[in-house]
This record gives structure tokens, sequence and C-alpha cells, in this order.
């Protein structure tokens, strides 16, 4: 690995233990959790996650960029 928190890398050692994450069901995994991390972060009582929630979208934004490349190609 050259690049720290590749998705693609990710991928590729997930797919070559049997596990085919394909860029679609990768999009939807990433949803899934930043609407997981929301709904806790309502529910827990701690500061911290209701603060982490303003950087959320453009954490996401990042991560999605990079889910798109899972691929190899963009779009």
């Amino acid at each position: 690995m050259e690049k720290a928190y590749d998705l693609k890398e990710l991928g590729l050692k997930l797919k070559s233990k049997g596990l085919d994450l394909a860029e679609d069901g990768a999009k939807i995994a990433v949803e899934g959790i930043f609407e997981w991390l929301a709904e806790s972060a309502v529910i827990s009582a701690t500061p911290y996650d209701d603060m982490a929630q303003l950087v959320m979208p453009q954490l996401k934004k990042i991560i999605m960029e990079q889910v798109d490349k899972i691929d190899g190609a963009v779009g």
C-alpha cells in the first residue's frame, strides 16, 4: 500500500479475502454508516459527537469521492 487510507486498496484487500466489494455496494455502505453515525450522535450523551456532525458532510464528500474510484474509473 502506498497511500494511507486508500479505499481502492481496501477494496482489493477485501476482494482478495473473498468479499466482492463493488463500488455500488461501498456507496450503500458509506451512506448507511453516515446515517447510523448521525442517529447515534442524536441519542448519545456526549457533546463530542454532536460537534463531529459539523464536519460530517465534508468527510462524507471526501470518502464518496474515493469510493467512486474503487472500480478504477471516476463516475
